[in-house]
Formats: structure tokens, C-alpha cells, sequence
């Protein structure tokens, strides 16, 4: 009988944790920056114009301190990878957890942006459903293009992880045939009860 396999994580790059922290050093210097300089500036545009560049200098930042608190409540972690499924943080989408049940193929594809990287992308039996769980327009508008490109919305690779190709694509195969011998076992298992 086979038995499921423990949950299996890939952290994140650390380049990923450095880039949030100086991209929230140089917004607040930034801001810092123009409002000193606003202050100086005795014209009112011009202070306008600082102060307007302080207020989207402080939102930035603000956005990058709350993903930097998202991952680090996450320990890091850029992939979670089970016997039901997976969920990749490092590409930025939020499709959430990708069921095995719901996969048909797992193919490797070459980059269009980037000659010679690949992706692992995933044929599923439902790409409309997982586009439809992203929730900011441009981020499901990218999904929409990548299953137009490489027939699926499902595309990832190892960039943001802390791993090599070879080893992300050998564990996705691995969990995916896992559930693959669990389902026959299981429908064997049916068929002769049903006799």
C-alpha cells in the first residue's frame, strides 16, 4: 500500500528577503528626502508635488512592509508541496492550494521571455476556476496569458525558490505519481468491493 508523503516546503530566495528590506530603507529615504525638501520650498506646487511624493513613497513602503510581515509569518517559505496538492507563493499569484485531482499533465516548457530557463507548467482539468481565484485584475489577466501561451495558468519555476530545477521538477513528479498509485490503489480497492 502506498502511504503519503510528508509535507515538503522550498524556501525562498535570500535575495527575495534582502530586496523587500532595501526596498523599504530606500522609500523611506526617499520620503524622508522629499519632505525635507518640501519643507524648504517656499512655492506651493512645489511642496504639493513633495508632498504627494512622500504620500506614495510611505504607501510603497507600506505595501512592502506588510509582504515582508506575510513571509516572515510564513518562515520564508515559497512553496508548500503535499500529498493533496500544492501552493506557490513565489510567483506572486494567489490561485491557493492546486489539487492533484485537478492536474491531467505535467510538462516542462521553455521560457518565451527568457531563453534558455523553464517552466513546469501543469495541465488542469479546470484553468477558468483557478484564474478566477485571483483577485487583482492584472495578476489574472497575466494567468489568462499564460495558459494562451503555454496551455495552462499554472506555470512555475525554481527563480524565487531556494532549489534547483531539477530538484523542484523531480519533487513535483514525485508527490503527483504518489497521488497517482494512492488513486488506483483506491479505485482497485472499490472495484472489488463493488464485486
Amino acid at each position: 500500500m502506498t502511504t503519503k508523503l510528508p509535507v515538503k516546503t522550498f524556501k525562498l530566495r535570500p535575495y527575495k528577503k534582502v530586496g523587500l528590506i532595501l526596498s523599504i530603507i530606500i522609500n523611506l529615504v526617499l520620503a524622508f528626502f522629499f519632505f525635507r525638501l518640501g519643507m524648504g520650498l517656499e512655492k506651493v506646487a512645489g511642496r504639493f508635488l513633495c508632498f504627494i511624493i512622500v504620500l506614495a513613497s510611505l504607501a510603497v513602503t507600506a505595501f512592502f512592509v506588510v509582504g515582508y510581515i506575510y513571509l516572515r509569518k510564513e518562515n520564508f517559505i515559497g512553496f508548500f508541496i503535499s500529498s493533496e496538492g500544492f501552493n506557490d507563493i513565489s510567483t506572486g499569484h494567489r490561485y491557493g492550494i492546486v489539487e492533484w485531482e485537478d492536474v491531467v499533465k505535467i510538462r516542462i516548457i521553455d521560457d518565451l521571455d527568457h531563453p534558455g530557463k523553464k517552466y513546469i507548467s501543469l495541465k488542469i482539468k479546470n484553468p477558468q476556476e483557478y484564474i478566477a481565484r485571483e483577485q487583482i485584475m492584472h495578476k489574472r489577466r497575466s494567468l489568462e496569458l499564460k495558459l494562451h501561451y503555454y496551455g495552462s495558468p499554472i506555470c512555475f519555476s525554481n527563480r524565487g525558490l531556494d532549489c534547483s530545477f531539477e530538484e523542484l521538477e523531480e519533487t513535483i513528479r514525485l508527490y503527483y505519481n504518489n497521488y497517482l498509485e494512492r488513486k488506483e490503489e483506491r479505485e482497485n480497492r472499490d472495484s472489488k468491493i463493488d464485486c
